[in-house]
């Protein structure tokens, strides 16, 4: 039986990360909502109404900046806000990822869509960390050998 594995982001910088900015694009969001309403039309508050809507679908619907990521035996869930993606390891036939300054990711995994398939992973900020940052890698180059950055260069 596989062990069961839990990265577990940071908790106070996680709250300095995300939650603390999704709670201030919320009450920019009301404020910019309440400005709109008054002075109807297309100005700065529009942009900004945009903007946070943006932001916090990003965070509470579609689980961007996971708190948890647990590798289970026959899966791997994202948690984030109460709410969690799952993907079971054999069903998985597309994971891309980006690298970034300092180990951090952006993965796209299993048909990534807006609202699931896709998370910014800052590795240094887990526990385990880098056991993450190797597996899934990994999980990349057995998915996807013919990419580039996985092919031997000839001497």
């Amino acid at each position: 039986m596989k062990e069961l594995k839990i990265y577990e982001y940071d908790s106070k910088r996680y709250f300095f990360a995300v939650k603390a900015p999704t709670i201030f694009m919320i009450i920019i969001l009301v404020y910019s909502l309440i400005i709109n309403i008054k002075n109807p039309g297309i100005n700065i508050y529009s942009l900004c109404m945009i903007i946070c809507i943006y932001g916090i679908f990003n965070n509470l619907v579609s689980l961007s900046n996971p708190k948890r990521i647990i590798d289970e035996e026959k899966e791997i869930k994202f948690f984030a806000f109460g709410k969690f993606h799952s993907y079971k390891w054999e069903e998985i036939k597309y994971i891309r990822i980006k690298e970034f300054y300092n180990k951090r990711i952006y993965l796209r995994i299993d048909n990534p869509k807006l609202t699931s398939g896709r998370y910014w992973i800052k590795t240094k900020m887990y526990n385990k960390g880098e056991e993450l940052y190797i597996k899934l890698k990994e999980l990349e180059k057995q998915i996807h050998p013919e990419l580039l950055q996985f092919r031997k260069r000839k001497a």
